[in-house]
């Protein structure tokens, strides 16, 4: 059956004519113009400034601004997979494409923008400017300011010399430029680290100084693995940990962590859907079983036609929190009325 294009929305450029705010066609959600949602808060008992929210009731959360809140306390299960597989898969990373041919890359936004735009900033990027760029992994998280900062792992062609490059003279020189500016010794440290990174290294520095600037970066860092594999999977996933603690309201539905889909094929060795292996999650995964079968029913479409969509997190308190015998009790009701 033939559908009409003007009734879907999605017209050519000359059929829709100038762009408006108010007329652009096929949205999604997480990067159209409509207001974001909110985190629902719930005060804690007895107290101000402290809150929880519905998705870690064992965590509390402190309100920074109105748009930042800030946790205390152990991370969700999400938060908690995601630290783990980007663990895993940094040192896969490190791994396939060997410490001499990776670099830690940091930009920084200085303009304070959305993520949302500071993402299409660096696709822009990449897809003009970042051919020198074999594959990557990149992390999300805010600045103290509120600003996007980008962790970068990034791979290369050319061997980057990370055991000649001098890091004290690197860091000497990050130093005199905090306390005195770019002085006579800040610039003989520059020289002295310059003289021992390796050739395209260098010229890499000038290129990204040029080039970042066109597409609104900011400032940028590029600079070699100066640790294995192990340690800078820790390195990377602590920032990880670290925005996961903070979250702004209007950062909502940003993705925190991107992997290359042009080449994480050859790489990549865990994603987040997956289990954790403890006693808490057999015996969850035991009693959906008990559920099931008392149901009459095998698989989850069988359980979601019996207990609605949100059987999981209506019946959360039920598989998790009850004991063995209030659960047979309930298991044995949800049998009766079956057979009713």
């Amino acid at each position: 059956m033939a559908v009409d294009r003007a009734e879907t929305g999605c017209r050519s450029r000359a059929e829709r004519g100038p762009a408006s705010r108010d007329a652009l066609p096929c949205q999604n959600s997480n990067n159209s113009d409509e207001k974001r949602k909110r985190y629902r808060l719930t005060r804690v008992p007895g107290s101000d400034d402290l809150y929880t929210t519905r998705d870690n009731e064992r965590a509390v959360w402190s309100v920074i601004d109105g748009d930042t809140i800030e946790r205390f306390g152990l991370p969700t299960a999400a938060e908690a997979k995601a630290a783990f597989h980007l663990r895993l898969n940094t040192a896969s990373f490190v791994e396939h494409w060997g410490r001499d041919h990776a670099l830690f890359f940091t930009v920084t936004d200085e303009e304070n923008v959305h993520p949302t735009l500071f993402a299409r900033r660096w696709n822009s990027f990449l897809r003009r400017s970042g051919a020198w760029i074999r594959s990557y992994i990149r992390v999300l998280e805010p600045q103290k300011q509120g600003r996007p900062h980008y962790h970068l792992l990034v791979a290369v062609k050319w061997n980057t010399l990370p055991e000649e490059f001098d890091w004290e003279a690197f860091e000497k020189c990050q130093e005199e430029r905090r306390v005195n500016g770019p002085s006579a010794l800040f610039r003989e440290l520059r020289e002295r680290y310059k003289r021992s990174a390796a050739p395209e290294l260098v010229q890499m520095w000038k290129f990204l100084r040029k080039v970042l600037p066109r597409y609104g970066l900011g400032r940028a860092e590029l600079l070699p693995l100066r640790k294995g594999h192990e340690a800078i999977s820790e390195y990377v996933g602590k920032y990880l940990e670290a925005g996961l603690a903070l979250r702004k309201h209007s950062w909502k539905g940003c993705r925190r962590v991107e992997f290359d889909r042009r080449s994480k094929a050859c790489w990549l060795v865990c994603t987040r859907v997956f289990a954790w292996r403890s006693p808490g999650s057999a015996v969850w995964r035991r009693r959906v079983g008990e559920l099931a079968s008392a149901a009459g029913v095998t698989d989850f479409e069988g359980l979601r036609q019996r207990f609605g969509p949100k059987w999981a997190y209506s019946l959360r308190e039920a598989l998790i929190c009850s004991d063995r015998d209030s659960w047979l009790m309930f298991v044995s009701v949800v049998g009766a009325m079956r057979n009713v």
